[in-house]
């Protein structure tokens, strides 16, 4: 699978417009609470963070203290690309370049499946939203943890409910600041993007994740360069292991066919070498529906197959900086199986009530532009 972002992208991403189909009120379109990004910079203030949603500003000093962790001589000299669109002709992509989003590359680091067959690293990414916690409180019934990708704009959003999924042992990582294409990002913009989302985790949590995955999946090894100096393993998921149930808010998938897709999958899980890792999302009521009311528990009366977070999955259970932090499993005691951890560890407040998303009428030729972005 080839996976293309969409060119809308790099016309709409200053909007992050995002599609949703809620109940009830027919086809809505939602925006993040911060709709228009600001054009010039303002230092952010002390204990505050950038607009929500946006690209933050390189010239805040704090970001300035961020870029001297990182040794941009040993950064690839890659191109920035056109908002993580693939050029016409990707055979004019250098080999060396390792671009997951058109040449399907992925990198010795990346982790892309659990090494143990017939394992699932169950992961969601986007939140936490308020429809978390009703996918905590399914999780929960089956003593069940999982690996959850936060955005920064949503953890400051939704503080007490990231503290509920920490508190209960859900493995937290990094998904960026504002959700952009990363391959279209400055070299200063990705640590921007990376460094302000592991602030805000660890204002929140007082732990500091060390394994993020790119929205979209887009990463090239001048963004694994950057991550990989800032501390952080690279997870993407198994090619081709994709729910689709990003599209059914937009209204260009079905729970139906979420969970065909699915059976699908599991179906391919007992004829592979190693385990697998799955996309999916808990921004969107609709996305939580199908997780909890479909797929999980199709996982859950699928004879052999183990669920749990990607680091568990890998040997790793001490996920953060600071070690284990509440990522206490079975057999983990808080160490690091280095046998499997290695194989992937690489060359080395703003309240809840006043964040919730507006909704705005949206016309079908919107919902077709857009169906593409809520991966």
């Amino acid at each position: 699978m080839i996976f293309r972002i969409p060119t809308a992208l790099a016309t709409l991403s200053v909007s992050l417009l995002l599609v949703s189909a809620h109940p009830g009120n027919g086809c809505s379109l939602y925006k993040r609470q911060t709709a228009t990004c600001p054009a010039t910079y303002a230092p952010v203030a002390e204990g505050s963070y950038p607009a929500l949603d946006c690209v933050p500003f390189v010239e805040d000093p704090q970001v300035q203290e961020w870029l001297k962790l990182v040794n941009f001589t040993q950064v690839p000299t890659t191109a920035v690309s056109n908002a993580g669109a693939c050029p016409p002709d990707i055979s004019t992509i250098p080999a060396s370049q390792c671009w997951w989003t058109c040449q399907k590359c992925v990198a010795p680091t990346d982790i892309v499946n659990c090494p143990t067959p017939m394992t699932w690293g169950l992961t969601y990414d986007d939140g936490p939203s308020p429809d978390s916690p009703r996918l905590y409180d399914y999780l929960k019934t089956h003593n069940q943890t999982t690996t959850l990708f936060i955005v920064g704009s949503r953890a400051i959003s939704y503080p007490d409910t990231l503290k509920r999924a920490y508190q209960e042992g859900h493995q937290i990582a990094i998904h960026t600041w504002s959700h952009p294409s990363m391959t279209g990002l400055t070299n200063e913009q990705v640590v921007a993007e990376l460094k302000w989302t592991e602030k805000a985790i660890h204002d929140i949590l007082g732990v500091t994740p060390t394994y993020w995955r790119p929205p979209y999946g887009d990463v090239d090894d001048r963004v694994r360069a950057i991550a990989t100096q800032l501390g952080y393993k690279t997870v993407i998921w198994t090619q081709g292991f994709d729910t689709n149930d990003w599209d059914i808010p937009g209204g260009l998938a079905t729970p139906e066919s979420v969970v065909a897709n699915f059976q699908s999958l599991l179906a391919e899980a007992p004829t592979m070498s190693t385990g697998f890792i799955v996309l999916e999302h808990d921004l969107y009521p609709q996305e939580v529906d199908v997780a909890i009311n479909s797929i999980l528990p199709m996982a859950y009366n699928t004879t052999g197959l183990t669920i749990e977070p990607v680091a568990k999955c890998i040997g790793d259970f001490a996920p953060y900086k600071e070690g284990a932090g509440t990522f206490q499993n079975e057999g983990g005691n808080g160490t690091t199986n280095s046998t499997l951890a290695q194989t992937y560890s690489g060359a080395s407040a703003q309240q809840e009530s006043s964040s919730r998303l507006a909704m705005v009428a949206l016309t079908t030729s919107c919902l077709m532009v857009l169906s593409g972005l809520l991966l």
